[in-house]
């Protein structure tokens, strides 16, 4: 699966909103709450909040190897679509059936914008 740039900096981000909230269950201390304050300022910056909050859409098939299309998915944020292909480039329902109860991989590759 690939990540862009961007990707692998909101999940840092995510990461360090994580940090945040642990930091925020301790006991109160000094040195606890500047922590806390420097990190709050860091994801109030107006660019990590635009990283944080875009929602990226991947997507693939999986393919018999005469082309026929088994399967597609699409991964947009934490919300999956999977569906059966239909018309003339579908693989036969018993190829299909097949696959999915053998659990058909699909590699997912980032969308271009």
């Amino acid at each position: 699966m690939q990540f862009s740039t961007d990707q692998r900096h909101a999940a840092t981000l995510d990461f360090l909103a994580e940090v945040r909230e642990y930091l925020m269950r301790w006991p109160p201390h000094p040195m606890n709450r500047e922590m806390i304050q420097r990190i709050e300022a860091h994801l109030a910056d107006p660019t990590h909040k635009l990283i944080r909050s875009q929602s990226y859409t991947r997507s693939g098939g999986a393919y018999t190897p005469m082309g026929m299309c088994i399967v597609r998915v699409s991964v947009t944020g934490t919300l999956a679509t999977v569906s059966l292909p239909t018309g003339t480039d579908a693989a036969p329902e018993n190829i299909l059936l097949r696959a999915l109860k053998r659990g058909q991989e699909v590699a997912l590759k980032v969308n271009k914008i």
